[in-house]
């Protein structure tokens, strides 16, 4: 498969990862120098140079103060960032990739004056791959590109949309369509075409192409339909955001490939932004072989508070978000029975950790997201608690519920990304 996209990110690195544990071999194309360091990931112009080629110069960020600065001149770090000074004069900032370990994901050079004139950008792998070059009006006239060589590979010309590649003692000079379709061209090997970015779409819509749509922001049908002038399918990543468009035969859903969770103990998760979590009481006394672990960004009442003395309930009050992404990996089940709002998009995040999910159909606030099986009435407490039990004490019953979860938000599993993005015939 080869994925077009402007600029990789991180929504898309999950989706990309996806595919490849699928067993399918991903080259993604990325029009912008890109910070994150995967050997599938190619920048376009290094396609054209020296065709995919994946020697590492470095393998770490590089450190703040290792940035080269004229002599004489001096860096401070900061908390936030680091500035570079010519004795009394800041002559710079250095923006950090890492806060923590004082790492550089870009710095600016300014002039006498405090204006930017240039600002270089640096990758996971402390190489510098982009600089901008600005006017004295701080507007963008040039950006240069450089291999993992250090070598100057192309300059964009952002006010005429042009891109000079530069290769053996030669200069080729492309327009964006023409850069696009010259790289596509030369790696293609009847891989199937994904696009990743609706501006690139348009260069390839007389082309059989898919798209997929891997942000969590909501689309309307206006945007479902400018896509579908361009490519002849549209997958959808989240189901957050394909379970609420309309029904459309090339609009599709190709979910995560959701974890496999650990049975050996089961831990049901909480995530409330209220001490009014409905039946808690009696779910906890009722299923001691269960851990309950209930998370809040705020402070607990006192309703939560008395829990603690028992041996089966965990709290975490003002919890960090590292916290919650911990338990998300630790907790094999969700259960979406506090009041008031859902935070931290739980139910989602949740369903994306492979847990099982459960509610009241009073307190659930995302009802599409729960087949009608793992949803009850208050006044039903007792049958959550009696089919709990059951799954808590075989996994044959915990597999069989998930599976039921899984046919209901029309889960893709391997053969789907296979039958989706692999060759034709594999």
């Amino acid at each position: 498969m080869i994925y077009l996209t402007n600029e990789f990110n991180k929504n898309e690195q999950k989706f990309i990862e996806d595919v490849i544990s699928s067993g399918i071999e991903v080259k993604v194309l990325t029009m912008k120098a890109n910070p994150i360091d995967k050997d599938y990931v190619h920048f376009l112009p290094n396609i054209l140079t020296d065709k995919i080629n994946n020697e590492k110069r470095n393998n770490s960020p590089l450190f703040a103060l290792k940035v080269e600065v004229p002599e004489y001149w001096s860096i401070n770090m900061g908390y936030e960032y680091g500035t570079i000074w010519d004795r009394g004069i800041q002559r710079g900032i250095i923006n950090y990739l890492n806060y923590d370990e004082w790492t550089v994901s870009s710095v600016e050079w300014w002039d006498v004056k405090g204006n930017v004139i240039s600002k270089d950008y640096y990758g996971e792998d402390g190489l510098c791959f982009k600089q901008e070059i600005f006017d004295s009006e701080e507007k963008i006239i040039s950006i240069q590109y450089y291999n993992q060589k250090g070598n100057l590979i192309m300059i964009e010309d952002p006010g005429n949309g042009l891109f000079s590649i530069f290769f053996e003692n030669m200069t080729f000079l492309y327009d964006e369509n023409q850069l696009w379709h010259a790289c596509v061209n030369l790696i293609n090997d009847n891989e199937v075409l994904v696009i990743g970015d609706q501006h690139i779409a348009k260069f390839f819509k007389d082309e059989k192409i898919k798209a997929c749509y891997t942000d969590k922001l909501p689309l309307e049908d206006e945007d479902v339909n400018k896509w579908l002038m361009t490519v002849d399918e549209l997958y959808i990543y989240h189901f957050s955001v394909f379970s609420k468009l309309s029904l459309n035969d090339r609009v599709h859903h190709i979910s995560p490939l959701y974890p496999k969770k650990n049975t050996e103990q089961y831990r049901a998760l909480i995530i409330t932004h209220t001490q009014d979590v409905e039946k808690i009481e009696e779910l906890t006394s009722a299923l001691p072989m269960i851990e309950f672990h209930i998370g809040a960004i705020t402070a607990m009442g006192s309703r939560l508070t008395d829990l603690d003395e028992m041996n089966n309930v965990f709290l975490y009050p003002g919890m960090p978000q590292s916290q919650f992404f911990n338990l998300l990996e630790n907790c094999n089940i969700y259960l979406d029975i506090n009041h008031d709002i859902e935070i931290l998009d739980a139910v989602e995040e949740s369903l994306e950790k492979g847990m099982l999910l459960f509610a009241f159909e009073e307190t659930c606030h995302r009802p599409k997201y729960f087949t009608s099986e793992h949803m009850y009435t208050t006044f039903e407490v007792n049958k959550m608690i009696d089919y709990l039990k059951q799954l808590s004490i075989s996994d044959k019953v915990y597999k069989e519920a998930m599976n039921k979860q899984l046919n209901w938000i029309k889960y893709s599993d391997v053969k789907k990304y296979r039958d989706t993005f692999g060759k034709e015939g594999i």
